[in-house]
């Protein structure tokens, strides 16, 4: 979280936030805004990798690649660029390599960025399916945002503000647990599950789960946990899923 405008507010500034969260062997996707040269050197330092989509300023010639991989796939070194204003002098001399090996590969729409250099462990097919389900971030906040009313944020101060978002992603974190039980007694993938409707079945039994006694919880959990194994979620493939708008109250 962060002011709503000023500098160190956009999303790569805030993504480093959560580096400290990270851990060795970790794979970080994200979008085009993310592919940087100093994102990616800050990842390899704690032996983090990236799945970044090729950003749209970098030039990418596979005719030029320092290790031909196969078609459309192929390594490039990348020489470090300018200090930028927000970094200190001493980390940016000390501590950014002079030059970066990454991996670029290009399916029919995209080309990605990423650090899994290795073509035989990490093959040009599964980094491109990796990347696509990088996808599922837009709609997880979707659903944050419109199934769960969170386009609009109602409190008027900062300290009630970060309360409203803290329980939002507090609710949830529990319909996803629930959606992940059911899906686990199913012998399903969790993405199999309705969040709409794990979501219905939480609101219908709040009050009684709120009531009950500790003994005929697990009752009242099993049949949240039947509701969600009754909706699954089909194939649906060039289903159009847009990007969901987000709308923040201002507050001064």
């Amino acid at each position: 979280m962060a002011p709503f405008q000023g500098k160190q507010t956009g999303e790569v500034a805030l993504s480093r936030q959560l580096l400290g969260h990270l851990k060795a062997n970790d794979i970080v996707l994200g979008d085009a805004i993310f592919e940087n040269y100093f994102l990616i050197a800050l990842l390899q330092l704690g032996d983090i990798d990236a799945v970044f989509e090729k950003n749209g300023a970098r030039h990418v010639d596979f005719r030029q690649c320092s290790q031909k991989l196969g078609k459309k796939d192929g390594l490039i070194r990348l020489e470090k660029p300018p200090r930028p204003d927000w970094m200190d002098r001493e980390y940016y001399d000390h501590w950014v390599p002079d030059e970066l090996m990454i991996r670029v590969v290009k399916n029919k729409k995209r080309v990605i960025v990423t650090t899994l250099l290795d073509d035989d462990k990490y093959p040009r097919s599964e980094i491109i399916s990796l990347y696509l389900a990088r996808w599922h971030i837009e709609l997880d906040l979707r659903s944050i945002k419109c199934l769960m009313k969170m386009d609009i944020l109602r409190c008027k101060t900062p300290e009630m503000v970060r309360k409203e978002i803290t329980v939002h992603l507090l609710v949830y974190n529990l319909i996803r647990a629930l959606m992940a039980q059911a899906a686990t007694e199913l012998k399903k993938q969790a993405r199999e599950m309705s969040f709409k409707a794990a979501q219905e079945a939480m609101q219908e039994l709040h009050v009684p789960l709120l009531q009950a006694d500790i003994s005929s919880l697990p009752k009242l959990v099993r049949q949240m946990i039947k509701i969600v194994s009754e909706h699954i979620v089909g194939n649906r493939p060039g289903r159009s899923e847009p990007r969901a708008v987000l709308i923040f109250s201002s507050y001064t």
